[in-house]
C-alpha cells in the first residue's frame, strides 16, 4: 500500500493518553518530530517530558476531573487540539470467563472503557465551543472483533470502544468532530510481552504470538503514525467509516 507522506506537522495539536511507553510512547516521538505539538499524559514518567512544544500531565484516566484538567491546560499551554488519542489501555486480568471478577473486570474497564468515555467527553466538548473541527482517535483491537479464550475482559472493552465510537460519530458529526477507533495492528510493546509470557492452559493462542515474535511479524509505529496521520490529515472522505484496522505491513 502507498501511503502519502505527510512529514510537517507544524501548527498542529495532538494529545495523546498513555504516552508512558508502548503505542502512546511512539506516536508522540513520531508526532514531535514531525513538528506537533503534544499534549501527553500518563500514570508514570512520560520520555518526552521538558521537551519543547511538549506538555505533560500524570494522572489516572479513571480520574475525571484531573483529566478535565489535563484537557483545559493542555489548550491553554497550546492551542486548540487538532487530534485527540485516547490510547490508555491495559491489557490484565487474563484469565478464563469462569475466573473472572467482578472487581477486577471493574478495574479494567475503568482504564480501558471508562478512560476511553471521559477523554471523548472532553475532547468534544472542547470541538463544540469552537469553530475549528476536530478528530478523536480511540485506540481499538482486533479483540473488538472476535473473543479470544482468556481475554474476556480486554476483549469486552474494545468491543465496547467501537460501538461508543461509532454512536459518538452519529451524535456530534454535526458540531464537526470526526470519531475513528483504530486497531493498530501487532506492535511489539510492553503489553506483547505479557502476552508472550501467559501460560498456555489461561491463554491458548501463545503461540502464535511467540511466532510473530520469531518471524518480526510486527507493524512499526512509524507505519501505525503514517495511516492515523493520513487519515486525519489526509483527503477526507464523507462516507469513511468509523471503525478502522490497520494492515499489517509486513504480510
Amino acid at each position: 500500500m502507498i501511503l502519502y507522506m505527510y512529514d510537517n506537522l507544524s501548527g498542529k495539536v495532538i494529545a495523546i493518553t498513555g504516552a508512558s511507553k508502548g503505542i502512546g510512547a511512539g506516536l508522540a516521538q513520531d508526532f514531535h518530530q514531525r513538528g506537533a505539538k503534544l499534549a501527553l499524559c500518563a500514570r508514570s514518567d512520560i520520555p518526552l517530558h521538558g521537551s519543547p512544544d511538549v506538555f505533560t500531565s500524570n494522572f489516572s484516566v479513571t480520574d475525571k476531573n484531573a483529566f478535565s484538567n489535563f484537557c483545559s491546560d493542555a489548550r491553554n499551554n497550546l492551542g486548540e487540539i487538532d487530534l485527540f488519542i485516547n490510547n490508555a489501555g491495559v491489557l490484565e486480568p487474563v484469565k478464563p470467563v469462569r475466573e473472572l471478577e467482578g472487581d477486577e473486570l471493574q478495574a479494567h474497564l475503568n482504564i480501558n472503557l471508562l478512560g476511553v468515555l471521559y477523554g471523548s467527553q472532553l475532547f468534544a466538548d472542547q470541538v463544540r465551543a469552537r469553530e475549528s473541527e476536530g478528530t478523536l482517535i480511540n485506540i481499538s483491537s482486533g479483540a473488538a472483533w472476535s473473543g479470544y479464550a482468556g481475554w474476556a475482559a480486554y476483549c469486552m472493552g474494545k468491543a465496547a470502544v467501537d460501538r461508543l465510537s461509532e454512536t459518538l460519530s452519529l451524535e456530534e458529526k454535526d458540531i464537526g468532530l470526526r470519531v475513528y477507533a483504530v486497531a493498530p495492528g501487532i506492535v511489539d510493546t510492553d503489553m506483547q510481552k505479557t502476552i508472550r509470557a501467559s501460560a498456555k492452559e489461561v491463554f491458548p493462542m501463545v503461540d502464535k504470538f511467540l511466532e510473530y515474535k520469531e518471524k518480526d511479524a510486527f507493524n512499526t509505529v512509524s507505519f501505525v503514525a503514517e495511516h492515523i496521520i493520513r487519515l486525519v490529515f489526509g483527503p477526507q472522505e464523507d462516507d469513511s467509516d468509523v471503525v478502522v484496522r490497520i494492515p499489517s505491513e509486513k504480510s
